[in-house]
């Protein structure tokens, strides 16, 4: 079989669409991604100064090395396809390593988008593995198993066990941590804005007042603090003669953002179409790897999409500025090719991402994709078309109107040229049109105080948490998703009205590692730990000269942390005036690997335990374990609260947490309980299920509706609801 070729591409998705492109000549398999990494139960990093890791075949990934290593034996030459970045560099080398021969070459492929002309254009060019991305990418792994291996057992020790530290991931938390301590911090106040509506030569404008006496008075700082001082304003605006002093029109051109990066995709997303960071990468990376478009043909519909550049290639622009030719004609097209700088910070590795093809419209590929594919796909498309057609032309009238020392404005806005907003209308916003005035005398009509509170800064979304590491140089487009995923799993960010709130464990457990360890968990430190891994990537630093950076310090801060342990345990441990039900010992609060929880004093004697936080549970009194006797007392674990026989580990016995409130449903004499979804989200159910399925998202009151009359309620953010009639009983 000398001829034949093997290629192996790491998703069996990509295998799937590259098979539609290469003949028999190729033998096609996937790994499924990672194939070996550090062990799991033990550090694996040599501390000798090289830093050298030792790697193992991961479990999941047995099977099918198992089968690379059969496939691979009538093979002299293997190709190796994997992701264009540093990620998939590391799986083509590991690959290498594990199936490596005396006469097997092994050949990189790399191309930014699954289309035939690119894959073909890459065999052509086969090239050697980058060690330098190699090494950047290893060294991202042994930084992040230092910190982790080195620091979570100290969380152990102190909070809980099963907690975890990360070298990014833990400042990212502390950036979550932050804004809710601003939030929290925030005092707010009130103040009064004036409004004033004119007549001018028949037609009315309403204004804002400006300035008295050259003060501002619109702003925060400037309005007045109080609804009688706003009134005084009023009564003087009513005492004077008014004219439009000023008429100011001028037209502002507006350029098209660039195409899209992975952080600003999954900005647009959120805000656009609803999608969390990771279900945009998700669809995402199906539009990359290639959908099915009839006739056989199989093709990959953007440009690879972890990606910090903004750059698009020469042939991609052309092709672009033809489709707008074709489609708008002449007048629509910018004057020349237009092109975008991307941030000093990026590594410019790929293009930004853009349709592989710019004539498959979205209208034309509606009938194969899936909603999400196609939604998604239409705003990178039309982003893209966007950059080579013209700016748009807005016209901004403002228009000044003065009485006495008193000013007061309004502004407004019309398109005037679409320009780019033709193909992209939603990158562009433009306000209400203020009607044709000029100077002269204007009527005060009449006035009006809005009150106004200021707001606190508001949480960060998925996306914007993803903005904002991008802003502090923490993290890379590869890392993103994971990260938040990772801080949700470990329960130290909770999502509410789809914003991130650090929880209780999470802001002790960050505040506590910036306390002790404030070197590592510095943005600016991370960040600059990114910058050396993107310089290994270049070739303009040494691999173990990396990670000595991040070892000094880490070595450093462990020690001193280490030295105050025993203070930091007694600091974390609360005292309570309550008395162990069980034993009579006093109650202190301790933390756990899910919170804080009451723990009797008399501990390892006495080992009773509670949760802290039972503010949906009903009173439980004394209830007996239905398969020993023993008492049922409350428990909190991985999936929230419980009920537990007291006589564990030998009775295994729990129930769900009960409400108190029993089951409305006609005939049913069961209680609803506190339960949870499989993806954490809690509930209340009956007790009887599956025999009664009755189920509410919000907890219940045992009232019954005075309108309806319906058993229960529910408590709401804003108040108490009927769940049957709908309607509002009682405010919050």
């Amino acid at each position: 079989m000398p001829d034949r070729k093997l290629l192996i591409i790491e998703s069996p998705a990509k295998a799937r669409s590259l098979r539609t492109y290469l003949g028999d000549e190729y033998e096609i398999m996937a790994s499924n991604g990672h194939v070996r990494d550090l062990p799991r139960r033990r550090l694996a990093v040599k501390e000798d100064g090289s830093f050298e890791p030792t790697y193992t075949v991961l479990p999941e990934a047995r099977k099918i090395v198992a089968r690379l290593k059969k496939k691979v034996r009538g093979f002299e030459k293997v190709y190796l396809a994997a992701d264009p970045d540093r990620e998939g560099e590391a799986i083509c080398w590991h690959l290498s390593q594990l199936l490596g021969g005396e006469s097997r070459t092994f050949k990189r492929l790399r191309f930014n988008a699954i289309t035939r002309n690119a894959v073909i254009k890459s065999l052509k060019r086969p090239q050697g593995i980058d060690m330098n991305l190699v090494d950047s990418q290893q060294a991202r792994r042994v930084m992040d198993r230092l910190v982790g291996y080195k620091i979570s057992p100290y969380l152990w020790r102190t909070l809980g066990k099963g907690l975890s530290a990360g070298r990014v991931q833990t400042v990212a938390l502390r950036v979550v941590k932050e804004r809710d301590d601003e939030i929290n911090a925030f005092q707010p106040h009130d103040y009064w804005l004036v409004h004033a509506n004119f007549e001018v030569d028949g037609k009315k404008l309403r204004t804002v007042l400006r300035r008295r006496s050259g003060k501002r008075v619109d702003t925060e700082k400037g309005a007045p603090s109080s609804k009688t001082a706003a009134e005084k304003l009023v009564s003087e605006m009513r005492q004077l003669e008014w004219m439009v002093a000023k008429v100011e029109r001028k037209t502002v051109t507006k350029n098209p953002g660039p195409p899209y990066i992975t952080s600003t995709l999954q900005q647009a997303a959120a805000s656009r179409l609803s999608m969390s960071p990771s279900r945009t990468m998700r669809v995402a990376q199906q539009l990359y790897e290639g959908v099915e478009l009839g006739k056989g043909e199989t093709s990959g519909l953007i440009t690879y999409m972890r990606t910090d550049s903004v750059r698009m290639s020469p042939s991609a622009i052309e092709a672009c500025r033809s489709y707008v030719r074709s489609a708008y004609g002449s007048d629509a097209l910018y004057s020349r090719p237009r092109r975008y700088r991307s941030a000093k910070s990026a590594q410019d590795a790929h293009e930004a991402i853009r349709p592989t093809d710019v004539s498959k419209t979205p209208d034309s590929l509606g009938k194969h994709l899936s909603r999400d594919q196609l939604r998604l796909y239409e705003m990178v498309w039309r982003r893209f078309v966007a950059t080579q057609m013209r700016d748009a032309g807005i016209r901004k009238t403002k228009v000044v109107i003065r009485g006495g020392k008193m000013e007061t404005v309004c502004s407004g806005e019309r398109l005037e040229q679409p320009g780019f907003a033709r193909i992209d209308p939603k990158q562009l916003r433009v306000g209400n049109p203020l009607p044709e005035v000029e100077e002269g005398p204007a009527a005060l009509v009449d006035t009006e105080v809005e009150k106004r509170t200021t707001r606190p800064p508001s949480r960060y979304t998925e996306a914007g948490l993803v903005t904002q590491m991008k802003k502090l140089g923490i993290g890379r487009p590869s890392t993103y998703v994971s990260i938040i995923d990772t801080l949700k799993r470990r329960k130290y960010v909770v999502l509410e009205s789809r914003k991130l709130r650090a929880t209780e464990l999470g802001g002790t457990a960050v505040d506590l590692l910036v306390e002790l360890f404030p070197d590592i968990f510095d943005p600016s430190f991370t960040a600059s730990m990114e910058e050396l891994l993107d310089d290994i990537a270049g070739g303009e630093i040494d691999y173990r000269e990396a990670l000595e950076r991040l070892s000094s310090p880490l070595s450093s801060s462990l020690d001193i942390a280490m030295e105050n342990i025993d203070e930091v345990r007694k600091r974390l441990i609360q005292e309570t005036d309550e008395r162990c039900p069980k034993c009579g010992s006093p109650l202190t609060i301790r933390w756990g690997k899910y919170g804080r929880f009451y723990a009797c004093s008399a501990f390892p004697n006495c080992r009773y335990t509670r949760p802290t936080e039972m503010d949906s549970a009903g009173d439980i009194g004394d209830r007996e374990c239905p398969e020993c006797g023993g008492r049922l007392i409350l428990r909190s674990g991985r999936y929230g609260p419980f009920l537990a026989c007291e006589n564990t580990p030998k009775c295994r016995h729990t129930e769900s947490v009960p409400t108190g409130v029993g089951c409305p449903e006609p005939d049913c004499d069961g209680e609803l309980v506190i339960r949870r979804t499989r993806k954490g989200r809690q509930f209340y159910s009956c007790n009887r299920y599956p025999d009664c399925r009755f189920a509410i998202w919000n907890p219940p009151v045992d009232r019954r509706c005075p309108r309806c009359g319906y058993p229960i309620l529910e408590k709401r953010k804003r108040g108490i609801y009927c769940p049957n009639c709908k309607k509002k009983i009682e405010s919050s």
